[in-house]
């Protein structure tokens, strides 16, 4: 049900009834709803707790004190609400009443109850935190990386473990996390306790650079899949014991300079398809040239690689959310849906995740944004944080967190 309807709807309605109780002798929202009415031929009674409003009148109707709800007419009645709505609906449901078919918010309000809904309503969010713990490290903070847990609504965020972690999946009952600089995957539950670490670099002289970052899963194949940073490669593993099976070869250029050209990152997947972020196609970045994307990589076609979205700066974070593509232009401060731009941000964004209504965005304050001062209009945030963004009114809230530096991904709590 609903108790914010359109003016149509409600007059349509208010067809229907011979009375109306207005919930609230507010100066501003009962002229105005009474304004809206005044073509209905209906009898008005304004309800408020005040005693001191007991049988006076305000705008030629009498006010009454809500008790008189009791004798409620359930065909011929109907309740406005025309103040705070959150301690006037309990007390309406006290007289059986339902919302919308008994009672809603006046339509005056409904862009502001939109606004409040946003402000109360948050998921508990897990991210994680790359940052380095010595602080005479460019990327070091007070409380160092980790998984943490954090709610918007209520600005809340505590650190559970300590570690330098990257992107974080859920497979079954556990979480699986990248630890990059020691070259593992941890294993957590939900109370967040370790329960299994597993090496990475399963090379015989164990030399991979501690560039792991992206991990990502498929249940036909029955592997894990992870990116490598430094190396522009896909590592595939067993999902039973982690063992090494094979790795996807991004860009050869790669090996041909040992490091990362394309520096691809984070990963996702979508039946049998990986779906990878990048800062060059071109594996030019590191020369100033930030052609970045995010690519499709057919797992049961040769590993075949179809380019999807370009002209991204240094993305991150692709999601597969309700069967559709997402992904964030970090650098450029967007989140895609597909290759449509959804919402712009204020600083540079990576974790990404949808609770069904709220999409949860992570800040970082990253090093690159030096980059973009003095060059945009727009204002740059450099504070890290977690957006709570309602993507059909583009209206978000922010939960500062200003003890640490990056933010590289983020999961929904169930």
């Amino acid at each position: 049900m609903n108790i914010w309807l359109d003016w149509p709807i409600l007059n349509k309605i208010l067809k229907q009834k011979k009375r109306v109780y207005f919930f609230g002798r507010s100066e501003d929202w009962v002229p105005k709803t009474l304004s809206k009415i005044k073509k209905h031929n209906i009898k008005i009674t304004v309800l408020d707790n005040n005693p001191s409003y007991k049988n006076t009148f305000f705008m030629d109707c009498k006010v009454e004190n809500p008790s008189i709800l009791k004798n409620f007419d359930f065909k011929k009645d109907y309740v406005i609400i025309t103040a705070e709505p959150e301690t006037i609906i309990p007390e309406l449901k006290k007289y059986k009443l339902e919302e919308e078919k008994n009672f809603c918010c006046t339509p005056q309000i409904k862009e502001w109850g939109k606004l409040q809904e946003i402000k109360k309503n948050s998921s508990n969010v897990i991210f994680s935190s790359s940052d380095y713990f010595d602080l005479s490290k460019a990327r070091s903070s007070k409380l160092g990386g980790g998984i943490f847990t954090a709610n918007v609504a209520e600005q809340k965020y505590e650190k559970k473990i300590d570690g330098q972690y990257r992107q974080i999946i859920k497979y079954k009952e556990y979480y699986y996390v990248i630890e990059y600089i020691k070259k593992e995957v941890h294993i957590f539950d939900n109370k967040f306790k370790i329960i299994q670490k597993y090496n990475l670099d399963q090379s015989l002289k164990k030399n991979e650079k501690p560039n792991y970052c992206g991990i990502t899963h498929i249940p036909q194949k029955k592997c894990f899949y992870v990116a490598n940073t430094a190396s522009d490669e896909i590592s595939i593993y067993d999902q039973n014991n982690f063992k090494l099976i094979d790795k996807i070869i991004f860009s050869n250029k790669s090996k041909q300079f040992d490091d990362g050209q394309s520096h691809i990152n984070d990963i996702t997947s979508l039946g049998s398809s990986l779906f990878v972020s990048y800062f060059s196609r071109s594996g030019l970045w590191r020369k100033g040239i930030f052609d970045g994307g995010l690519s499709e990589i057919e797992i049961d076609n040769n590993n075949k690689v179809n380019n999807l979205i370009s002209n991204l700066s240094q993305p991150h974070s692709p999601e597969c959310l309700e069967g559709q593509i997402y992904v964030l232009d970090s650098f450029n401060k967007y989140l895609y849906h597909g290759t449509k731009k959804v919402s712009k941000f204020s600083g540079f964004v990576r974790g990404l995740a949808f609770d069904g209504s709220y999409f949860y965005i992570g800040q970082s304050e990253d090093m690159y944004l030096s980059k973009d001062m003095g060059t945009d209009i727009n204002l740059t945030m450099c504070n890290a944080g977690i957006y709570q963004l309602d993507a059909n009114k583009n209206i978000a809230r922010f939960l500062s967190i200003p003890d640490i530096m990056n933010i590289h991904d983020i999961l929904i709590i169930d």
